[in-house]
């Protein structure tokens, strides 16, 4: 059977070539736009809650069992929402990967595995 070199594959990851090059720099390019919408996700939760206390101080004032409010915001509150972006982080780059390795060796092909090429 002729081999096709004109469809990109782990080949051209590999040996460097210039298909290679744009195949992980797209995918470089996506992780990198996840990695941002992940940071104002959580950048945008962050200041939100110390912002809202600064306009409106009945908040600031505000006490649960003897505690500021935005001492229970701040100190527990933000964990969930960074651990919800972590793992709509992890999930989405997942996702990146399995769609680049998809794309550089599509499961029909006969190209490499998890364990080497095959015969």
């Amino acid at each position: 059977m002729p081999v096709q070199h004109d469809i990109p594959g782990p080949g051209d990851l590999r040996d460097d070539t210039t298909a290679g090059r744009v195949l992980i720099g797209s995918l470089m390019r996506a992780q990198l736009g996840l990695s941002l919408l992940c940071l104002m996700l959580a950048l945008a939760v962050t200041v939100s809650f110390p912002l809202v206390a600064a306009l409106v101080p009945a908040v600031g004032r505000t006490r649960v069992a003897g505690l500021p409010l935005t001492l229970i915001v701040l100190g527990f509150a933000f964990y969930p929402v960074f651990m919800a972006v972590g793992w709509f982080y992890h999930r989405q780059a997942r996702q990146l990967e399995v769609r680049f390795t998809d794309l550089v060796d599509p499961p029909g092909r006969g190209g490499c595995d998890a364990t080497g090429p095959h015969a």
